[in-house]
């Protein structure tokens, strides 16, 4: 197992901060911890990209949070609090570009105008950056009487570049329950996607909202199951479902595999009659 997926060291958290943080970050790499907490009102953070180049937790002081609920698509909609959310996540990259950039690996260089989807509920803050380049998101949670704030990041540069899996890539999951509960999720849709929709398996819906090449929804009081195959479904403009994957699916367990217009194979492994991927761009 690749040394930069290990979590950092514990001693340099606080004791309950630390055991959520390792927990968190197990998951994002595609391991687990050595004990599973019971959780339901833990959130569960899912990076569902193939490759990822690391994830790294920091922790600041943040005012007190509300309860509230915000999806803003875009620099433009954020509330004070997503702001200072996304303006720390900026921070931690740059930090971990430098890193990277001593390393000889790529970089990704992002700044607040690259800034796509960003959650809020209560004291939980997702932000999601893309650019040409690459990406990075960060998972955000205050904890404690002094507002005490972990967090987790990730970022890469685009893998396949402006490629897609099909209409929708699904790049950042969130589940209340390690098996549904309420979900936050964000990522990225070709120009043929003009409608997208949580289908929850039991006869309610969410709408995400769709900006820029980039999607986010967050849903309320849904408690998703995942035996209930929640599913993300895609429509053109003229309101033909085009494309339908469960939303648990991890992104390397796609049930299709996926070339570029030439033929080269990027996404899944060859299986019958692959399909075509689709082009991105903001």
């Amino acid at each position: 197992m690749n040394e930069i997926l290990d979590p950092p060291a514990e001693r340099d958290l606080p004791p309950t901060v630390a055991r959520k943080m390792r927990a968190q970050l197990l998951r994002s790499a595609g391991r687990r911890a050595a004990h599973r907490p019971r959780l339901r009102l833990a959130v569960i953070a899912s990076m569902l990209l193939v490759v990822m180049s690391g994830v790294t937790a920091m922790v600041w002081d943040a005012p007190d949070g509300r309860d509230v609920q915000v999806l803003a698509i875009g620099p433009g909609e954020l509330s004070p609090t997503l702001r200072d959310a996304a303006e720390q996540c900026l921070r931690w990259h740059a930090s971990e570009e430098k890193r990277h950039a001593a390393e000889g690996k790529p970089a990704v260089a992002l700044s607040l105008a690259d800034l796509s989807v960003a959650t809020e509920r209560g004291d939980h803050a997702l932000v999601l950056f893309m650019n040409d380049v690459g990406y990075a998101t960060c998972d955000l949670r205050s904890a404690g009487r002094n507002r005490e704030v972990s967090g987790g990041i990730s970022a890469d540069p685009w893998p396949h570049g402006k490629w897609l899996p099909g209409p929708v890539q699904k790049l950042l999951l969130t589940s209340t329950e390690h098996d549904g509960g309420d979900v936050s999720a964000s990522g990225r849709v070709s120009e043929r996607v003009q409608r997208l929709v949580l289908d929850h398996g039991n006869g309610h819906t969410t709408t995400a909202r769709l900006s820029g090449g980039a999607f986010g929804l967050m849903t309320a009081d849904a408690r998703l199951k995942a035996d209930e195959n929640p599913q993300l479904v895609s429509y053109d403009k003229r309101g033909v479902e085009i494309d339908r994957r469960p939303l648990f699916q991890p992104e390397d367990q796609l049930d299709h595999c996926y070339t570029t217009p030439s033929g080269k194979l990027i996404y899944g492994k060859p299986s019958g009659t692959c399909r075509q991927a689709e082009a991105w761009k903001r």
